[in-house]
């Protein structure tokens, strides 16, 4: 029995003649969520036209679940915000009002034109043009600049989007260098894509690719939020190393991190060796010939939240140490090096492969490989959490309060995870045997990597 599929209301038609819907438009316009499905109408019923448009329309064409639907439509803002009182005016002064549903939230913007790109983020004025010819025409991407009118079941590509999806071809809407100088946080956006499209090996445009290597020196002047959210992205990619040698042999990233003229030899080889690591342990590997202090300054100047530097820099740290062979030492690395402790020791085999870090000179990679697989078949600690509190302590030595009971606390707690230990009558015995009550307690172990 065949599926009834759901008649929309047909809003104003567009400037630009239609096309037949593909087959995966067709699915992804029949699988549509019925709250979508009525945002579309009411706007049809007030005597407006709307259309997807964007990255969900590249989405569908692909056959791939749209993450996020925007709209695009010919009514003002003003008339938007009387149909949809509950609405958010996320950019009302640029058209861009947001519409709520139970489960979604419409981007929504009325058709127009922009002005010119004096701050090389936003335009300085747009005019509501009313045509979605016009609106598409002033998009990123052609892939990204495709519309698809529900109702009457038709897409509009005037930009040639689909033949570039088919070819896989990253090309700007018009003029790249154009383009970039209105916005350059467009050239991160460029790659950016050619990660985020799953499953498919994607080329920048050539004249777009030449724009990017004559213009990057703009990243400089946009803001470091803007940046690092596009860079995040990259890094976080399955396609993270491809994609960052393109960058590093275009001299976008030179600009990125500000790096002044340096060889970029070891760096290029470490990304096209495909040992695969995190966004973490990749921002650390980029920036492998700072220090700790200046990869921290790194971190601050791109506005990265304390959680990500501190994790980069516990990255970073840890992957610099030389782990050695016996049980106990491997204990206290996993522990310390915490959940990413693989990310860490593949990071680590990488400085030691490409001649990245002065402790390495002396070993060989593949002792460090084997270092991992030592971890992997190391058994999980019985607890990892500490057995002994300073009151036990304070109650089985004397001590009061003060550094040293603290000291002696972490001496402790190195001991039962070096020794896996799992009860507190073990902690008694190793209590008794070591010498704390007449050495200099500064010169106790630390519960770190000597």
């Amino acid at each position: 029995m065949a599926i009834k599929l759901r008649e929309h209301v047909l809003g104003n038609e567009a400037d630009i003649d239609g096309l037949q819907l593909t087959e995966n438009m067709s699915n992804f316009i029949n699988s549509l969520s019925p709250e979508i499905s009525e945002v579309l109408d009411k706007i049809s019923s007030s005597g407006g036209g709307v259309w997807i448009v964007g990255g969900a329309v590249r989405d569908a064409a692909m056959g791939l679940s749209p993450s996020d639907i925007d709209l695009a439509t010919d009514l003002l803002p003003g008339k938007l915000l009387e149909i949809f009182p509950n609405a958010i005016e996320t950019g009302v002064a640029f058209g861009t009002v947001t519409l709520k549903t139970n489960s979604f939230l419409l981007q929504t913007t009325t058709l127009r034109t922009d002005g010119e790109y004096n701050d090389g983020r936003r335009p300085d004025s747009v005019e509501w043009k009313l045509s979605l010819y016009e609106d598409l025409k002033r998009r990123d991407f052609t892939i990204n600049s495709m519309a698809i009118d529900v109702a009457r079941r038709a897409y509009y590509d005037p930009n040639n989007g689909i033949a570039d999806l088919e070819s896989r071809t990253i090309r700007c809407v018009g003029n790249p260098v154009k383009r970039i100088n209105e916005d350059a946080l467009r050239i991160l956006r460029a790659y950016r894509f050619q990660g985020q499209i799953e499953l498919m090996d994607w080329e920048l445009e050539n004249n777009l690719s030449i724009a990017i290597r004559d213009y990057s020196f703009l990243i400089d002047d946009l803001s470091k939020e803007r940046v690092w959210q596009e860079l995040s992205k990259i890094l976080g990619s399955e396609k993270a190393h491809e994609i960052l040698i393109n960058m590093l042999e275009d001299g976008v990233l030179n600009v990125v991190f500000n790096w002044g003229r340096r060889s970029n030899n070891k760096l290029t080889s470490a990304l096209r060796a495909g040992l695969k690591i995190d966004a973490a342990a990749t921002f650390a590997l980029l920036n492998y010939q700072l220090d700790l202090p200046d990869l921290k300054n790194m971190c601050k100047r791109l506005k990265l939240s304390n959680a990500e530097i501190k994790e980069i820099l516990h990255t970073s740290k840890i992957a610099r140490k030389i782990p050695e062979t016996n049980t106990g030492y491997l204990r206290l690395y996993r522990y310390l090096a915490g959940e990413r402790w693989g990310q860490i020791i593949r990071l680590a085999r990488i400085f030691c492969q490409f001649n990245m870090e002065s402790n390495f000179h002396s070993i060989e990679p593949d002792y460090l490989a084997k270092i991992e697989i030592a971890l992997y078949k190391l058994p999980i600690l019985t607890h990892n959490h500490q057995l002994v509190d300073g009151n036990w302590i304070m109650s089985s030595t004397k001590l009061t309060q003060g550094e040293k009971l603290g000291r002696l606390k972490e001496w402790l707690f190195r001991l039962q995870i070096e020794n896996d230990l799992q009860d507190v009558s073990e902690i008694n015995a190793y209590l008794a045997t070591i010498q704390w009550q007449n050495s200099d307690f500064t010169l106790w172990p630390k519960l770190a990597l000597d």
